[in-house]
């Protein structure tokens, strides 16, 4: 073979290389912006932090009606549709936060928080159950439902209720799963370096890999990196 061939090869693996290190380095990027943003759910909906101008946040969550949350202390105003439902925050009987919310409609409610999840009572004491129902994505309220469940206002209107979004360990189990896929489908080296760590050359002489092995490596590889772009779906959808 020439030598300009052989620069040529070599070049062209230099450019395969970098194009594949930048596409990492471009999709870790993303995902770690994906992953660290903080989201919170209403009715089925993921809200996420659209603006702060001092006292005032806006959440938004595409087509659904926009949050602006109004911070005062410890307490919270949360505007959806010009309606404010007032809430305050105080400390339970078992040391726990406890929050009072009212209503535009002036029905009252109280949320406790307990070891992080939010329990929700009307003014007679008894537990806040309403089942949702939805139709074509939107919520459909039954009689004696309001629109906003309790315990979803104080997730809303308290930051420390919010949570990452998606999966940051299940999609980098999918990248680790795709690129020893890869290997295994395209590599013959590596290919071998999985017939010796399976150690079965110890007990077999002048054992070699098979064509049974490359085909098994070559099938294994491709079923892994199908679940890997499962994997990598799933990790986006996952709250």
């Amino acid at each position: 073979m020439k030598l300009e061939s052989l620069k040529l090869i070599k070049f062209s693996r230099a450019l395969i290389i970098l194009g594949l290190v930048i596409f990492v380095g471009f999709v870790m990027a993303f995902a770690n912006a994906y992953f660290s943003e903080s989201v919170f759910y209403v009715n089925d909906h993921k809200y996420k932090q659209a603006n702060e101008q001092g006292n005032l946040v806006r959440y938004t969550a595409g087509s659904a009606p926009f949050f602006d949350v109004q911070i005062d202390g410890q307490n919270r105003d949360v505007i959806i549709h010009q309606e404010t439902y007032s809430i305050h925050k105080s400390i339970g009987p078992f040391g726990s936060n406890q929050y009072r919310l009212t209503y535009p409609n002036g029905h009252q409610y109280t949320v406790n928080d307990q070891s992080g999840y939010l329990m929700s009572f009307d003014v007679k004491g008894e537990i806040v159950i309403w089942p949702s129902f939805y139709i074509n994505g939107v919520r459909q309220l039954q009689k004696g439902e309001e629109e906003y469940y309790p315990s979803e206002l104080v997730t809303a209107a308290y930051s420390e209720y919010h949570t990452t979004q998606g999966s940051s360990g299940l999609f980098i189990l999918s990248l680790l799963l795709f690129i020893y896929g890869w290997c295994g489908f395209r590599y013959e080296k590596f290919q071998n370096f999985l017939f010796f760590i399976s150690l079965r050359w110890i007990w077999v002489n002048n054992a070699e890999p098979s064509e049974f092995h490359y085909f098994m490596c070559k099938l294994g590889g491709v079923i892994l990196m199908i679940a890997a772009v499962y994997f990598a779906v799933q990790s986006f959808w996952v709250h």
